[in-house]
């Protein structure tokens, strides 16, 4: 099997959609033959795929360049075209009733199939009208460092919450400031890890808005850090938190289950799926902005919660598959989906 897989111009930042696209495409290739293509259509609209593979997978972020991906469907009639769902705005309910929704639902009969990074991502694409002989869903693989033994936690000092997120406007970070703001009668400190550089604007302006807070002495934005460096705060946090308005699958949250944290959140998207039936955490209803602060300030008062929850946590996490594995059920659902055509 030839396998193209097209990825988005930024693709060499590590957000969790390129992180798995790199793993799995790193993974595939011991089972197929793989090229990993970036394309920018804003600078070169022509299809950058040479030859005749008979797959190839396309990044969501790249749907919205609907001409363009007409035309890699013209240029190749034969081949499977397999849609990889890391986000669209006609799966997310904020975000349904938009232009760009349409936009893609217009282009979805361009995919022979999709591949999905969540159960729930899955049976959203089923009930936008791709049939469920065309979803298949992988969920992303966890390195194996997140296996290894996690030491106790010391109890003593402030409960350290720690958010891993890119700066972006859908990960609810200004409103999560106002929610600490809340809680400022409480013992904690926040630690959000993330990159800044995919919309300095916004980031900016979050920055501007912990300065201008009254908790500004008990937040720290490193900024990106290495995996490493990341473990290493996953370790010792108390707690992880995010606060995000929509996730499709969110690989920050699987790999602080497997350090043992407690995750707090919104019951939105695929986070539900990573809890499973587990007691490993909170998530609150989206629409009720008290419950995520109340939420916290029931575990910031009982350490003993804190690790009854993140144990659960980390047992829950024992059933994510390694990346090769993953890599395999990605190659599973490939040929799953190229036999559906015929």
């Amino acid at each position: 099997m030839h396998v193209v897989v097209l990825v988005p111009d930024i693709h060499d930042r590590p957000t969790g959609g390129n992180i798995y696209n790199r793993r799995i495409a790193e993974a595939l290739a011991e089972r197929a033959t793989v090229e990993v293509v970036p394309w920018a259509p804003e600078e070169s609209p022509k299809p950058p795929v040479e030859g005749g593979p008979d797959t190839i997978v396309v990044d969501s972020l790249l749907v919205r360049h609907a001409d363009a991906l007409r035309a890699l469907r013209e240029a190749h009639p034969a081949g499977s075209l397999i849609l990889l769902v890391h986000y669209l705005h006609c799966i997310d309910p904020g975000a349904r009733a938009s232009a760009a929704a349409e936009t893609e639902r217009a282009l979805l009969p361009l995919f022979d199939g999709a591949i999905t990074t969540s159960p729930f991502a899955r049976q959203a694409m089923i009930d936008e009208g791709m049939g469920a002989t065309r979803v298949q869903a992988v969920p992303p693989g966890l390195d194996p460092t997140y296996r290894k033994t996690v030491s106790r936690r010391d109890s003593a000092g402030a409960p350290a919450l720690l958010t891993v997120a890119n700066l972006l406007p859908g990960k609810g970070l200004p409103t999560f400031v106002d929610t600490l703001g809340r809680l400022r009668e409480e013992a904690w400190r926040w630690t959000l890890v993330g990159d800044d550089a995919l919309d300095p604007d916004f980031a900016g302006a979050l920055r501007d808005r912990i300065r201008a807070s009254s908790i500004a002495d008990r937040v720290a934005l490193p900024g990106l850090v290495p995996p490493a460096d990341l473990r290493t705060r996953y370790d010792r946090a108390d707690v992880f938190v995010l606060p995000s308005r929509f996730e499709t699958c969110s690989m920050a949250t699987r790999e602080a289950m497997a350090r043992g944290l407690p995750v707090v959140g919104h019951a939105v998207g695929g986070l539900p799926d990573n809890l499973g039936d587990a007691d490993a955490g909170i998530l609150t209803p989206p629409d009720r902005p008290d419950a995520l602060g109340d939420a916290l300030r029931a575990l910031l008062a009982d350490p003993t919660r804190r690790r009854r929850l993140g144990a659960a946590a980390r047992e829950r996490s024992r059933s994510f598959p390694t990346w090769d594995e993953a890599g395999a059920r990605f190659h599973a659902a490939v040929r799953a989906l190229r036999a559906a055509e015929e």
